[in-house]
Order: C-alpha cells, then sequence, then structure tokens
C-alpha cells in the first residue's frame, strides 16, 4: 500500500506498521481508540498517531491492528 499524510511532503509505500500498545488511549464514553503507530520503509521512519477509532462495546488488544488498518484506509492512494 502506499499513504500520503497532509503532515508529510512525501508518499510513504510500502511500509512495516508497528503498533506502540503501550500508547493507546480509550476514550470509554465515546468508544473511541487511538494509539501511536511507526510507519517503517528503507529509506525513513514515520511517526502517526491514528485517533479516534470507534469501537462497538469493548475492545481487546487483538482487535488493535484490524482498528488501525482500517484506520490508515483513508490515507491510501
Amino acid at each position: 500500500m502506499t499513504y500520503k499524510f497532509p503532515q508529510f511532503k512525501v508518499t510513504i509505500t510500502d511500509p512495516t506498521i508497528a503498533i506502540n500498545m503501550n500508547t493507546i488511549q480509550d476514550k470509554a464514553i465515546d468508544k473511541l481508540l487511538s494509539v501511536d503507530i511507526t510507519l517503517i520503509t528503507d529509506s525513513a521512519t514515520f511517526g502517526v498517531t491514528a485517533t479516534n477509532m470507534p469501537y462497538s462495546t469493548t475492545w481487546d488488544d487483538e482487535d488493535v491492528e484490524p482498528m488501525v488498518n482500517q484506520w490508515l484506509i483513508q490515507f491510501e492512494i
């Protein structure tokens, strides 16, 4: 996949995506989750916060990666 984020002036092609589970922020009342991720390529590393990812009733650690992948879709080009 290739991504373009407004804060970066480059496109990010086929990155490895690392999720920092220690940075999870849960807005339990709104049922929104945020987490820091790193997109790593051969030439650069980009840090981004995946914000306001909705969940239905509850979430568990194994639910975070699919949530991040769904969130990233909005930045695909």
